[in-house]
């Protein structure tokens, strides 16, 4: 997906108009509004309409990225990228609340690097600081969603709401990169192989991701 943000401005222009087209007959009757709301997890936004007083369709996008060290028996540098477009459908039970079921559809590409990192000393001088290895997670591109949340909607003006949901997918694929800078010792060897293992370990647990939302909006 090298223009993510073309393809969801097309896919929501198509949304609006099957929302407000293609269900004509229940639109003579009735206005069911569109909503445009930005994210405040995930740096993206999503765009939906409610085809039936009580049933949204929406498609969001968000771009999500981190960058952290942490600090064990060697330095773990862990890097992060989500990107995720998501098609999806919110039910609310009960139609004067706002709380919502949702399901959805999502392609995502999304990855997880973890190189190992050490320190070399001449006496108390750092001479150098370099990489013995890494791990990358990566998942595959196609999820599907279930969630749930409360969102609140004028017929027009501010909108918004708060939501919790999960990617399921078969689990990441894990691929080793022993490229390291200068000589590895017995030690940290062993340790490389122990966060293979511990890593191995949690794959089928990585199957399943959350995904949040904190979003503010307009409705129109």
């Amino acid at each position: 997906m090298k223009h993510p943000f073309s393809f969801l401005f097309f896919s929501s222009l198509l949304l609006i108009l099957f929302s407000k087209f293609a269900i004509a007959e229940e639109s003579h009757s009735k206005h069911y509004p569109v909503q445009i709301t930005t994210t405040s997890i995930g740096d993206g936004f999503w765009t939906g309409s409610f085809v039936k007083e009580d049933f949204l369709v929406g498609l969001q996008f968000t771009n999500h990225s981190t960058n952290v060290t942490k600090e064990e028996v060697y330095d773990h540098s862990i890097g992060q990228q989500s990107q995720v477009v998501l098609l999806f459908n919110r039910w609310n039970p009960a139609r004067e609340k706002s709380f919502f079921l949702q399901s959805g559809i999502a392609h995502r590409k999304q990855y997880e690097e973890t190189v190992f990192r050490r320190d070399r000393y001449q006496g108390d001088t750092l001479v150098a600081y370099g990489r013995f290895g890494s791990v990358k997670l990566v998942w595959p591109e196609w999820a599907v969603n279930l969630g749930f949340g409360w969102h609140w909607r004028s017929d027009l003006g501010f909108s918004g709401g708060v939501g919790y949901g999960l990617l399921w997918s078969e689990r990441p694929k894990m691929t080793i990169d022993s490229t390291y800078d200068w000589f590895v010792t017995e030690a940290e060897n062993k340790y490389f192989q122990a966060q293979q293992e511990q890593t191995r370990d949690k794959l089928n647990q990585l199957a399943i991701w959350p995904l949040y939302s904190a979003s503010i909006g307009w409705t129109f």
